[in-house]
């Protein structure tokens, strides 16, 4: 057997400790079992996106605003979730392997779009009810409307959320490119050739934000073509960052990377207590602080926390992670956040504000049901559509059947 293919075969059957070995080899569409704490860590970004989307009141504490306002940050751990969890899945596909590339691309449209689809048909059917013009529509059916230029296309109508599919799509077609790069380097150089990956891209990152800084690109209206909310937060080249760190976190433990429980553990509370310190304090510490907040100042921590999850599925925080109520809502978490955005203007007066008079506690109790009934309708769309539709698509193109995993349900990744 050629040395490249004795290192294919590896890197295919060799999990990190404490991960199920791999089911069926390299076979689409799942080949790996899944890594539960990941899929727990999905629960915690979908609902740090919700609650950023309803708000506090203005009684709230101001760190604790700061905190619930800065819950875009799950958008970029979710695309870095999803190249690690793609890699971790597909680590040997290239973009010349014909079949086995159509079906990674469909199963990847089966997994996103049909929701996203049932979802954008119920907002244009509100829309004609309600008189309102159907804008752009043909850019929101093929997912390409964060490309516009426009934030009223890209970003503010229909489902809001929706932009982030767009991009997901873009990082799906560039995976089987960019995957046999890093498995390449992985091979050549090992661990510091990943290292030189993840510090190329966050350089790319801190280098934008520098430039975007300067020339005051980021601090101009979210409606102006050119402004960092448009090039550093929802066009789809900057978040190619976040996801190529991603690929690279899946090598490490391909590669066999794993943490002591303690350290592992010491290594988790440092990365939590880091976001939320940072989060805390909203991004009015420094001028450059706002672009960073877009993707950049977050890439590190991250990444760190993410390695550490997968690498010792035993220390504390991953323990937690994986326990069933978490893995449930995670596995959910891609309907949770589909789906949110449209229900909160029938369930929320005001953005921030259950009822008129924000004082007492009715307003976080009003909270807690609001996130309590997305969650539910989350999970009902899950089931009922998100589900079935995917078996559907897959099962008329005659994708293979996944067999029942061992120990562990095979990785789902969700879009952001």
């Amino acid at each position: 057997m050629p040395r490249s293919a004795t290192w294919l075969h590896r890197l295919r059957t060799r999990p990190p400790q404490g991960i199920a070995s791999p089911q069926h080899g390299d076979q689409l569409p799942h080949p790996r079992s899944e890594i539960l704490a990941l899929t727990g860590v999905r629960a915690a970004a979908a609902l740090a996106v919700v609650l950023h989307h309803i708000g506090l009141p203005d009684s709230a504490p101001v760190p604790l605003r700061n905190l619930v306002a800065s819950g875009y940050i799950g958008v970029p751990l979710f695309f870095m979730l999803s190249g690690l969890v793609l890699a971790w899945n597909y680590s040997t596909l290239t973009a010349v392997e014909g079949r086995r590339l159509w079906r990674f691309y469909l199963a990847r449209i089966a997994r996103v779009m049909p929701l996203y689809w049932v979802v954008l048909f119920f907002l244009v059917l509100q829309r004609a009810a309600n008189g309102v013009p159907q804008e752009a529509l043909w850019r929101h059916v093929l997912a390409i409307q964060t490309w516009s230029g426009d934030y009223s296309i890209g970003q503010g109508s229909y489902n809001p959320p929706g932009w982030s599919i767009c991009v997901e799509i873009f990082l799906y077609a560039v995976f089987p490119l960019a995957v046999p790069v890093i498995a390449w380097l992985a091979k050549r150089y090992g661990g510091a050739g990943l290292v030189a990956v993840i510090a190329v891209a966050f350089a790319v990152q801190v280098a934008l934000v520098a430039w975007f800084t300067v020339e005051g690109w980021a601090f101009i209206s979210v409606k102006d073509p050119g402004s960092g909310h448009r090039w550093l937060y929802r066009n789809p080249l900057p978040r190619l960052a976040e996801f190529v760190i991603g690929i690279s976190l899946a090598f490490f433990l391909l590669r066999g990377f794993q943490l002591r429980a303690r350290v592992a553990g010491w290594i988790q509370a440092a990365c939590v207590v880091v976001v939320l310190a940072i989060a805390a304090t909203g991004p009015t510490l420094a001028r450059w602080e706002l672009p960073a907040f877009y993707g950049a100042m977050w890439t590190v921590p991250f990444a760190v926390l993410l390695l550490s999850l997968a690498a010792c599925p035993s220390a504390w925080l991953s323990r937690f992670f994986a326990t069933r109520i978490l893995v449930t809502l995670g596995t959910a978490s891609y309907a949770v956040y589909l789906t949110h955005r449209p229900l909160l203007p029938f369930l929320v007066k005001d953005r921030g504000s259950m009822i008129t008079d924000p004082s007492g506690w009715a307003p976080y109790a009003g909270i807690v049901v609001v996130v309590g009934v997305c969650l539910l309708i989350g999970e009902g769309a899950h089931r009922l559509i998100e589900v079935p539709a995917r078996r559907a698509i897959l099962r008329y193109a005659g994708q293979p059947k996944r067999r029942p995993p061992v120990t562990e349900r095979a990785p789902t990744e969700v879009s952001a």
